[in-house]
């Protein structure tokens, strides 16, 4: 026979249900501009029945409450993460290809100093002002004073690149502190998450979106991967914890648990350069535990670290790769043959010319300096000298580097700041060589109609070391050359480039004509000098001419800012529809919130009636009928 009283209790599970509801409704109502809040409803099923061996079989016994649990879809969430990387990673592409727009653009130059084009036309026109008086000094002046500020263009714009390597180089730093941060701050919500749901009496909602909203910033960074398992006892029993672990960088376990890695950026000594033109102190990020490279730039990753990564590293796919035929163990010497081409031409190659760190086998070595070999049959031969300080060379190389592979840096599949630089080196080296070559004719005589002697040159470099200028003996294209006693075009760069000091001091020095004819300076050399910038037979600078330099860099500061912005926009888009779609799952809504309240309140009204019937049936029971 059923309890006297089950009714009443009954209407009061419906009460408590219902005002459980109500205050449900009025969190979500409070947080409906909170970032990162899920909606929450209240989940409640029916009470176990009560069975009765009469006719009417079982009675029902009212509602329970299961707990207040988030409405959200885990689907949309790693959508909105992967989502959320490459559009990181795109966003920093595309601020910095536009400061490298802003570099080259030739309408307002850079630094208050004239854009190439204007530059370059000045510094032509001079030399055919040169060319009508090849005997006068003060045309000559004019003309150095103008290759001077050539010089000096090229100066301040490797300069202005190297510059952004370094904020670039800061930024990383800051993504990188940033991901230690929110690792730490995950693991600490991952351990009261579980101390809150043990035993699975309770849902830690406010804290599960805390952490996800953590997720969605790390997302940002770099790509994520979260995976969510349940921690059973020793019986096989759910004891109502999790383990949650989140993975970065194409797998890389992050935070496991309560437990979280750190990651550290270590600045690269001036010994430890692999690339000519890098700046000083740029860093590798490694975790503190293994030491192992964090490996931001492979295919499989993503986020605004690997963006700066491809930024402030980006090669084109041109870095030094090869393969070891030769090891001298009592030199200390280590030879290389390299088959791409851009690595035979002394006028493209990125190596640092002394001090720099090599990949051998996957061990690093340090090299004091190389030497360079082409042989009659077109195999191309590097010599590493390693270095002898065992504090960077622990041990010296063995035979079993043989055959093993050999680099120096990495391959970043991406046109970044070095890129940029080497193609500025490029023209320089190029330029400055076949104007030497044409400037130094046999017979060529300046305005004091003195002969020059013999490998005269007019451009040349300037060794920031010692403070002296290159003598410029080794040529491009030849088949020898040793970095650690000879010096030539290889050492000429962007960042160094000048005009022979002596000309500087002496105008009238300059080699301008071979002869005279009829009492008047034949213009041959300054005619020839003059074709050198025009004239595709003279140089040529990627199927260019020396003058369509600035045509060249520009195409590709501009593919690279149009394809940025595009797939920016592209995933800016597919963002937002995402994030849509989350928030009509997880958003709070006020109409729907608002039709939410009024349906809890009269469940709430129509159960308080129930109790308040109730209680007059039970009054006339007990206290009316006369028992």
């Amino acid at each position: 026979m059923p309890s006297t009283f089950l009714g009443l209790n009954t209407s009061y599970t419906g009460l408590v249900a219902s005002n459980a509801s109500l205050n449900t409704t009025a969190n979500n109502i409070a947080n409906i501009e909170t970032p990162g809040y899920s909606r929450q409803q209240v989940n409640q099923t029916a009470a176990e029945a009560m069975q009765f061996f009469a006719t009417y079989g079982c009675v029902g016994a009212g509602v329970d409450i299961l707990g207040a649990e988030r409405v959200r879809d885990v689907f949309y969430d790693e959508k909105y993460w992967s989502n959320n990387s490459k559009l990181g990673e795109m966003d920093e592409k595309w601020y910095y290809s536009n400061i490298i727009q802003e570099y080259l653009r030739d309408q307002r130059g850079t630094n208050a100093v004239e854009g190439f084009v204007q530059i370059f036309e000045k510094y032509q026109n001079t030399l055919l002002e040169l060319k009508k008086a090849t005997d006068q000094k003060n045309h000559a002046l004019d003309f150095i004073g103008s290759a001077g500020k050539l010089c000096e263009y090229f100066r301040i714009m490797y300069n202005n690149f190297q510059k952004m390597q370094t904020d670039v180089n800061d930024d990383i730093k800051v993504k990188t502190d940033k991901i230690n941060s929110l690792s730490q701050q995950i693991a600490s919500l991952n351990k009261q998450i579980n101390i809150v749901e043990v035993n699975g009496l309770a849902k830690a909602n406010d804290l599960r979106d805390k952490r996800d909203l953590l997720i969605d910033e790390l997302s940002a960074i770099t790509d994520v991967k979260c995976e969510e398992t349940e921690i059973l006892d020793a019986q096989g029993r759910f004891t109502g914890m999790h383990d949650y672990s989140v993975r970065i960088c194409g797998g890389q376990s992050l935070v496991s648990g309560y437990n979280y890695r750190q990651l550290e950026c270590v600045p690269r000594a001036t010994w430890q350069k692999v690339n000519q033109n890098d700046a000083d102190g740029l860093y590798d990020v490694r975790w503190t535990d293994t030491k192992e490279d964090l490996g931001v730039c492979a295919k499989n990753t993503g986020g605004e670290l690997k963006g700066l990564f491809e930024v402030r590293d980006g090669n084109n796919y041109e870095a030094f790769s090869g393969r070891v035929t030769a090891v001298d163990t009592l030199k200390q010497s280590v030879t290389v043959r390299v088959t791409d081409d851009y690595l035979t031409s002394m006028s493209k190659s990125t190596l640092p010319l002394t001090d720099g760190r090599i990949m051998l086998g996957g061990e690093y070595y340090y090299y004091k300096d190389y030497d360079f070999k082409l042989d009659d049959d077109g195999n191309c031969y590097y010599t590493f000298n390693l270095s002898q300080d065992r504090s960077r060379n622990p041990a010296g190389p063995t035979k079993d580097l043989i055959k093993q592979s050999a680099s120096v840096g990495q391959k970043v599949n991406y046109q970044g700041i070095p890129y940029y630089m080497e193609q500025m080196n490029e023209w320089v080296r190029d330029y400055a060589y076949n104007f030497n070559k044409y400037y130094s004719v046999e017979g060529s005589t300046d305005c004091n109609e003195d002969l020059l002697p013999e490998g005269s040159i007019f451009y040349t470099g300037k060794n920031a070391t010692k403070g002296e200028q290159y003598a410029m003996d080794v040529k491009i294209g030849d088949k020898e050359y040793k970095t650690g006693s000879q010096t030539g075009y290889y050492n000429l760069t962007a960042g160094n480039f000048e005009v022979l000091q002596e000309l500087q001091n002496d105008a009238s020095k300059m080699g301008t004509h071979t002869v005279e004819t009829d009492g008047t300076a034949k213009y041959d050399v300054i005619g020839n000098l003059h074709d050198v910038g025009r004239n595709k037979d003279k140089m040529t600078f990627r199927g260019c001419s020396a003058q369509e330099y600035l045509e060249c860099m520009l195409g590709d500061s501009a593919l690279n800012a149009e394809s940025a912005y595009s797939f920016q926009n592209l995933y800016e888009n597919i963002k937002e529809s995402i994030a849509n779609n989350r928030y009509s799952i997880s958003g709070v809504d006020e109409d729907e919130e608002g039709a939410n309240m009024i349906k809890f309140q009269n469940a709430y009204n129509l159960a308080s009636k129930m109790i308040s019937v109730l209680s007059e049936c039970y009054d006339r029971l007990i206290n009316a009928t006369g028992v």
